[in-house]
């Protein structure tokens, strides 16, 4: 039982792991795609940042010097952005927009078309014109095209915002699965530590020969009679049962032969156990009964029937019998008081059993009704005279 409870904790550290990884690639996938995106509407600026400074560079009005200056922003901002447009087709390192070297992934689906849109509008043009008349071609060329530049990079930024909501939705989806799931089976976990609790309270309680109560369960369970039976106001009763010459079998036969004596003697109590009784073995060839609603007038009875019903019980080649002692609970009394006033029939009982040995090789079993019927005795073999 072990085994499936190892399992369920094995599996939940592995939910909760893959749990706080989802939360690192949404982490992780949000701000790639950030990057991306600030990279896209970086690129609206630097189309339009070309243009401006292809027309400046061509401008027959402005002195040289500052015509060269225009020129050289061309040549650097146009190599921008197609390194740009690159990484986001293929894949790879550029620069952002606050200058720190950045990589993409290379777009999919639409982002991709748009990209390669733009590319093959720019085909003509590798590398920015360095001289007046490539500059001033390019200049026409920026300012005829620059819209549609303009609007395939604001798709451009639509549509990675549009897929990084899918994705990160995406990936809520699956960790809120794997959370419910690690839920599950915590709670699956609880339960299974509860009845693992239950199980090992349950073990301690119990006598690993018999199966039946240990003197702690025994002892448990009578406390717990005896609280009920005052607060309700119902009789309850104690039997205890002795033995005779148990010992014999385990000096002439061992313990293997004792032990199954022992075993015969908790069957024939669970066999007549009815009405709520609770069987307990005390220790050694002790047995106990909890009789619940039991009145004390009815106890003699009882007495001698479980006294019948345990005479005859093999122990190796010997017959073994018992002696049984009884008391009702009184008021307020506690489970020693009343296990006291038991034991103490029980082994005035004792010291009055003789034993015939060989002399007896016959017995009367005798079947007294628990609960008041017409006894109908069932004669064995009497005693030889």
């Amino acid at each position: 039982m072990k085994t499936p409870l190892a399992l369920a904790i094995a599996t939940f550290v592995l939910l909760d792991l893959g749990t706080l990884a989802f939360s690192y690639s949404i982490a992780r996938q949000v701000e790639k795609d950030a990057v991306a995106i600030n990279l896209a509407g970086h690129q609206r600026m630097l189309s339009q940042r070309i243009t401006k400074a292809a027309l400046l560079a061509t401008d027959t009005t402005r002195n040289t010097a500052r015509r060269i200056e225009s020129s050289n922003e061309v040549a650097q901002a146009y190599q921008m952005f197609l390194r740009t447009l690159s990484a986001f087709a293929e894949g790879g390192e550029t620069v952002g927009g606050d200058g720190r070297a950045v990589r993409l992934d290379p777009v999919q689906g639409k982002a991709a078309l748009l990209v390669g849109n733009v590319r093959g509008s720019l085909e003509r043009w590798p590398n920015a014109p360095t001289d007046y008349a490539e500059l001033e071609h390019f200049s026409h060329f920026m300012v005829d095209h620059n819209g549609d530049i303009l609007d395939s990079m604001n798709r451009l930024t639509s549509e990675l915002e549009n897929e990084s909501v899918a994705t990160v939705t995406r990936l809520r989806i699956a960790q809120t699965l794997a959370f419910i799931l690690s839920l599950g089976n915590f709670i699956f976990i609880l339960f299974g530590m509860r009845r693992a609790q239950r199980r090992a309270e349950a073990a301690s309680l119990t006598d690993t020969l018999t199966g039946l109560l240990n003197r702690g369960g025994f002892y448990k369970r009578l406390e717990a009679a005896l609280s009920r039976s005052h607060t309700q106001q119902e009789p309850l009763a104690v039997m205890l049962i002795d033995l005779n010459d148990f010992k014999a079998v385990n000096d002439n036969y061992g313990h293997a032969a004792g032990d199954a004596t022992l075993c015969e003697v908790a069957r024939r109590l669970q066999d007549v156990s009815t009405h709520g009784w609770i069987c307990g073995r005390l220790g050694g060839d002790e047995f106990a009964l909890i009789c619940p609603g039991l009145e004390a007038e009815r106890l003699a009875t009882v007495a001698q029937y479980l006294s019948g019903i345990l005479s005859g019980v093999p122990g190796g080649e010997l017959v073994i019998s018992a002696s049984v002692g009884f008391a009702a609970a009184k008021p307020r009394q506690t489970a020693d008081e009343v296990i006291a006033d038991a034991d103490a029939m029980m082994y005035s009982v004792k010291g009055n059993h003789h034993v015939s040995g060989s002399h007896r090789d016959k017995r009367r079993q005798i079947d007294t009704p628990l609960f008041g019927e017409t006894p109908h005795p069932q004669e064995t073999p009497g005693k030889e005279d």
